[in-house]
């Protein structure tokens, strides 16, 4: 029964978070910026959302930002590891029947605006905890794809991805990945 419980937990996940939301609600009833909270509406491409302060990463380890408690509920039962990516600190779970992994990646490197200036087609601009953020879906070789990098500071960003190697879809990846960046952001903002 105790594995059932997260494959529940995510089937719910991807059952009951079809599109972002305004932030008021999320599945389970919590609101945003708690551990099951979704990002906000897309933002028109026009507007840019200013951050509500400003949160330096460096430092910061990537595998503190998800709780255990917080991996069960999202059916992430691997251990999180250390993950390097080109010098990104980051870390990786995923599940045991592989369906899909999850990483968080601090980069210090860049800032949302390589997502935004010039704005691109596969960009959404969102908006997590009251941050600016973006939702990138990416489909190659290598597999699937769905990121949500959040804006924390001037040249800095919270890339938190959900990969699959063919398992799931993108769109699905997307609507697994809102509410893991926003318990990312939630522990971060802490």
């Amino acid at each position: 029964m105790r594995r059932a419980v997260p494959l529940i937990a995510a089937l719910a996940l991807l059952g009951g978070c079809s599109q972002p939301t305004d932030g008021s609600a999320s599945p389970g009833g919590a609101t945003a910026g708690t551990a099951t909270g979704t990002p906000s509406a897309p933002i028109p491409s026009g507007e840019q959302s200013k951050r509500p302060k400003t949160i330096d990463i460096k430092g910061v380890d990537p595998c503190t930002l998800l709780t255990e408690a917080q991996r069960a509920e999202f059916g992430l039962d691997r251990p999180p590891r250390a993950d390097i990516e080109t010098g990104k600190p980051g870390c990786s779970t995923g599940r045991e029947d592989r369906k899909y992994s999850i990483a968080v990646y601090l980069d210090s490197t860049k800032g949302i605006e390589t997502y935004t200036d010039p704005p691109r087609p596969d960009v959404t601009r969102l908006e997590v905890g009251g941050f600016p953020a973006v939702l990138v879906e990416s489909t190659t070789a290598a597999g699937l794809a769905c990121s949500v990098d959040v804006d924390v500071a001037d040249g800095q960003l919270v890339d938190v991805q959900a990969f699959s190697l063919g398992d799931t879809d993108v769109k699905s990846l997307c609507q697994v990945v809102q509410p893991v960046a926003a318990a990312v952001m939630a522990n971060l903002d802490r």
